[in-house]
């Protein structure tokens, strides 16, 4: 579905005088990657809106992309479920945070997904061409980033901003889990 509106989108555009016919796949490819941005997004923002939580999907949205940027993780085979299962994650982790508070188990949680996502991060799928250099730039973005956000989740804490806590906590357990799902037998073969 997705892959043919991108399709549907570049020919038009291109129609239209305002792309060239060179590179057809490159523009699909990139309509497509917008639109799977833009679309869990949209459906995300709705959800806040409706549930009064406006504060909280702009930290959630906010720290999700840029952990999810550079630690990597699991991709799913169609873009379709991609954008389904997005908006369904980005809301049942928003869900989660309004009644989730830091607790012991929480923080030790957070602890186990920073060691993997440290260790492990980040994770690439083969389908997307990454040099060693970007790999270790974005594995060391990953650590600075993972050290402010646990900075902000302890002072989040102490000044007893409980819900801005979770919500990042959510967020940094939820790419663990998604770097947990590349090690399964399955989908091994696909990231290194």
């Amino acid at each position: 579905m997705v892959e043919k509106l991108s399709r549907h989108i570049a020919l038009w555009l291109i129609k239209s005088g305002i792309l060239e016919n060179d590179d057809i796949d490159l523009y699909i490819y990139a309509i497509q990657y917008l639109l799977l941005i833009i679309n869990p997004t949209i459906i995300f923002t709705a959800y806040c809106i409706a549930t009064h939580n406006i504060t909280i999907g702009l930290i959630e949205i906010f720290s999700f992309l840029l952990i999810r940027k550079y630690c990597g993780g699991y991709h799913c085979q169609s873009s379709t479920v991609c954008l389904i299962f997005s908006a369904i994650i980005l809301i049942v982790m928003a869900w989660l945070s309004s009644f989730i508070k830091p607790s012991l188990y929480m923080f030790i949680a957070l602890v186990i997904a920073d060691v993997e996502l440290i260790i492990k991060g980040p994770v690439i799928s083969i389908n997307h061409s990454v040099s060693d250099s970007e790999k270790k730039y974005y594995h060391r973005c990953l650590i600075g980033i993972l050290a402010v956000f646990n900075i902000i989740i302890i002072a989040a804490t102490v000044l007893h901003l409980y819900r801005t806590a979770s919500c990042i906590s959510i967020v940094i357990i939820f790419c663990f889990i998604s770097h947990i799902a590349c090690m399964t037998e399955k989908n091994r073969k696909l990231y290194y």
